[in-house]
């Protein structure tokens, strides 16, 4: 019950994310061959009349952009996607969300062969809960745990995914 409801609420952070407000994006500037980023950063006025200064990678969810720095190595991201956030929880762990242009059954097979590969074992009756439209699978090994949701959002075409990982103690 509770992994069904780190699961919804995962979800429901991703569709309040992508429906949310839209940031402002690095400035980019090139210099000669190279790209030079900066960041833009906002600021919000406390009511103690201080400022509040805030990264334009966060937003009001804590979903931070890019991919956590303690990303596992022997868990590989989706084939053609790109990284939405993380959100990083002390007890129930790691969520990172993505954004795909593959197919559910191709990620789904893509991570059955990668995880595999890794030494990660799939949960026994994991493989009947995928679809075309979306699914669920998790993987073991000892000491760790990851977990892929998966759903084809049709307007946009795309595969939106939900990894979450955790160390089991």
């Amino acid at each position: 019950m509770r992994k069904l409801l780190l699961l919804f609420i995962s979800l429901s952070l991703l569709a309040m994310y992508s429906c949310g407000k839209n940031e402002q994006k690095p400035d980019e500037k090139k210099d000669g061959n190279t790209e030079v980023k900066t960041e833009n950063k906002s600021s919000e006025q406390k009511s103690d009349g201080k400022q509040d200064d805030k990264k334009s990678g966060d937003n009001e969810l804590g979903m931070k952009t890019g991919l956590p720095a303690d990303f596992p190595k022997d868990v590989p991201q989706p084939p053609s996607s790109k990284c939405v956030g993380s959100i990083v929880n002390q007890t129930e762990g790691t969520t990172v969300t993505f954004s795909s242009t593959s197919k559910v059954l191709e990620i789904a097979s893509f991570y059955k062969d990668e995880m595999k590969k890794a030494a990660y074992q799939l949960e026994a009756g994991m493989e009947d809960l995928v679809n075309d439209k979306g699914g669920m699978l998790k993987w073991n090994k000892p000491g760790k745990e990851v977990e892929l949701l998966m759903s084809f959002n049709s307007d946009q075409k795309a595969t939106d995914i939900v990894l979450s990982y955790k160390d089991k103690k």
